[in-house]
């Protein structure tokens, strides 16, 4: 509890050392030091005036008639020297000592007198003439009492001699403490005639000037302490008007501006002007506040659009990504059985060879076409079995590319559903754009994210348009493969026909030899006919497993852009959470201050 104390006294005293009242009190008491001093300083300047306006009086008295009043009292002097008596008496010397007896009369004035540098004692000092000395001047052809100054007053001496003036310091001899003023009279030719002299007792002038610096500490003392009372009302005054914005400043800085209103200005000083800035400053605080209360709102709205549809995105995306999985699946299985058709057709173009070789071969011996009848017979059927399997083949082929044609439509579809997503991804890009622009600051980081966004939703529509293209070719090179595959099964169909007939003529071949040998230059004929049929038809097929390898390639393509671009929509998911966060921070921010 003491130490409680002892602290509270000891913040208390330092506060009041940076107090107003206690920073006016300090300049007064400096001014109070000051103005004293100043007196002191005037009041011994006044002493000196006076005591140089005295000197100068007593210059003036003695400077016009003073070279015939010393020729006078030269005269004297050697005349009557040896009569004091009659030396008084002398007008000259009365009306010295009259002059000298007037300015004495002065209050501070204690004793006037000359010194004549031509008249000197014995020992060679200089001698005096004043009220006392005058009658006792000489005695004997002596001086009788001699004067010798003291060393300040010969210092005195000389300055004046050069200055024309001078004041000597406070000094003390037999008859008391003084301040002697000495000045030189010099004739019309400039020359040295006399040193008029002024004592000052000290005692007189220490007393009046204390006195004078009593009465002027006690006059400043009595202006500072009216001067400190007006300060203190005025303070008073111009305190009452300031409380209110000191009130005004402390609950804006605890976060309450809802009281801007009700501070009121009348003063039309500094003091007033800076109480409408406050007040203005408060104003345009608490409105800026309002603002960014109302962009945070704005913000976490536009953030939870952006999130849903980043959302709604990334499940069509997942979507899309999915397909095409299943079209490459598919794709590679129409490879696969692409491949198989190419091996079918590589073993029908074989047979086909084979049944040309066979013809040839019946056309040189049909001379023994009776014998070889049997064995011609079994190659028939086997020519007829293996026609069957090539017609089975090439209608494989024919389904297989039929599903080849449908799988390309299924994927220019899901290109245009690709296409569609591109273009929502870019609006989304752009709102989310124009967004981050509203938020200022704070949606820097997000529009670099919508901006990497809209350049992926770009790429991917290039890609989409590229395999759009590809799906393009794909299916007019399938409607290729189509017509000619129908076009080889109807070949096949007819050769089917014609082994069919050949081997109706095969029955008959024990009856005439030469409807054999024709029979088998038709099927030399036709089985050339077939080998070429069977040649287009593989190079058909190889291309069509070219389109299939590519289309398998854009496919894996496709669903890799996917993967990306729903990669891409993650990271705006999440810096859409990022964005609400920030916002709802920014809010409760703002929340602090009462508007």
């Amino acid at each position: 509890m003491s130490q409680a104390k002892t602290q509270g006294k000891s913040s208390v005293i330092p506060r009041y050392f940076r107090s107003l009242p206690f920073k006016i009190s300090a300049c007064t008491a400096v001014c109070y030091i000051v103005i004293c001093i100043l007196l002191t300083f005037t009041s011994y300047q006044q002493h000196q005036k006076q005591m140089k306006e005295n000197l100068t009086a007593l210059e003036e008295i003695f400077h016009a008639p003073l070279i015939q009043k010393i020729d006078s009292i030269e005269k004297s002097k050697v005349e009557l020297k040896k009569n004091q008596e009659a030396y008084k008496t002398v007008p000259e010397v009365m009306q010295v000592q009259v002059d000298m007896d007037r300015v004495s009369q002065s209050e501070l004035v204690e004793n006037a007198y000359l010194f004549y540098p031509e008249w000197t004692t014995s020992d060679g000092e200089p001698a005096l003439l004043n009220l006392l000395s005058n009658a006792e001047l000489y005695v004997d052809e002596k001086p009788a009492q001699p004067y010798v100054p003291v060393e300040e007053l010969r210092v005195a001496l000389q300055e004046a001699e050069k200055t024309g003036f001078a004041i000597t310091g406070v000094y003390e001899d037999s008859l008391g403490t003084w301040i002697s003023a000495v000045s030189a009279l010099r004739d019309k030719d400039g020359k040295l005639v006399a040193f008029a002299g002024l004592d000052f007792d000290y005692s007189i002038i220490k007393a009046q000037m204390a006195k004078y610096t009593n009465q002027s500490i006690w006059a400043g003392l009595i202006a500072v302490v009216f001067g400190t009372f007006v300060i203190s009302i005025t303070i008073r005054i111009y305190l009452r008007q300031i409380k209110p914005l000191v009130k005004l400043a402390q609950a804006a800085a605890e976060g309450d501006l809802s009281n801007v209103a009700l501070v009121k200005s009348k003063s039309q000083d500094e003091l007033g002007d800076l109480g409408n800035h406050l007040k203005d400053m408060v104003g345009n605080l608490r409105g800026l506040i309002v603002q960014i209360a109302q962009a945070a709102q704005q913000v976490s709205s536009a953030s939870e659009t952006l999130r849903d549809g980043a959302q709604q995105t990334s499940r069509s995306t997942a979507s899309v990504a999915e397909m095409m999985g299943q079209l490459a699946s598919h794709s590679d299985q129409q490879s696969q059985g692409t491949e198989e058709s190419s091996h079918a057709m590589n073993e029908m173009a074989v047979g086909i060879q084979r049944v040309a070789e066979s013809a040839g071969h019946a056309t040189d011996i049909s001379s023994h076409a009776h014998t070889h009848t049997s064995e011609g017979n079994a190659q028939m059927k086997r020519s007829k079995q293996q026609i069957a399997e090539a017609l089975t083949s090439v209608q494989q082929a024919v389904g297989a590319i039929q599903s080849l044609k449908s799988m390309s439509e299924e994927i220019g579809e899901i290109t245009v559903l690709i296409t569609s997503v591109t273009k929502q991804t870019n609006l989304l890009a752009l709102n989310a754009s124009i967004e981050a622009a509203r938020a200022g600051e704070h949606g820097k980081g997000f529009v670099v994210v919508s901006t990497e966004i809209r350049k992926l939703a770009d790429q991917s529509r290039l890609a989409t348009e590229r395999i759009a293209e590809l799906v393009e070719r794909v299916q007019h090179e399938t409607a290729s493969a189509v017509v000619a595959m129908d076009r080889g099964l109807g070949e096949v169909e007819a050769m089917q026909t014609v082994v069919e007939q050949t081997d109706g003529t095969f029955e008959q071949l024990s009856h005439t030899v030469q409807e054999v040998v024709d029979q088998m230059t038709d099927v030399s004929a036709v089985s050339e006919q077939m080998s070429a049929s069977s040649e287009e038809v593989l190079a058909g097929i190889v291309e069509m497993a070219e389109l299939t390898r590519l289309t398998t390639e854009l496919t894996k393509a496709v669903a890799t852009a996917s993967e990306q671009q729903l990669a891409t929509i993650s990271e705006v998911s999440r810096t859409a959470n990022e964005l609400s966060g920030m916002s709802h921070d920014l809010g409760q921010a703002v929340a602090r201050f009462k508007v």
